[in-house]
């Protein structure tokens, strides 16, 4: 019976594994700040719950992939970071991250630019 058991783990182990790791490329990456004229108006509230440090909003086609509290890789330009995915973009984005920073100066001069984004950990099925 412990065989059984040991085997039934690491058969779901490995299957979570290849579910996770899938890779999309992104057509843009862009930064936004959580303000009213750049989200609706309660930009402290995300689609998957209170905006916070550290979090991503993606296109609605890649957030259905990727789901609500996923953990995700971001690379641009050589440079990647890890984030957590809290909220969606407008329906009109296909392939979109829009990463959450401080102020709009910050925002503006990091820019927009295309990337990858690497799923860690997937997250919950986002219904909206």
């Amino acid at each position: 019976m412990r065989r059984y058991v040991i085997a039934a783990l690491g058969a779901l182990a490995l299957d979570g594994v290849n579910a996770e790791a899938a890779t999309y490329r992104l057509a843009r990456v862009s930064h936004y700040n959580a303000v009213r004229a750049q989200t609706d108006r309660t930009p402290h509230i995300s689609a998957c719950g209170p905006t916070r440090r550290g979090q991503i909003a993606l296109s609605r086609d890649l957030l259905r992939q990727v789901g609500c509290g996923a953990r995700v890789r971001v690379t641009v330009n050589g440079h990647s970071r890890v984030y957590v995915v809290n909220d969606t973009m407008n329906s009109r984005y296909r392939r979109t991250a829009d990463i959450l920073v401080r102020g709009v100066g910050n925002a503006r001069k990091l820019g927009v630019s295309k990337g990858t984004l690497t799923v860690l950990r997937k997250g919950t099925r986002y219904r909206g």
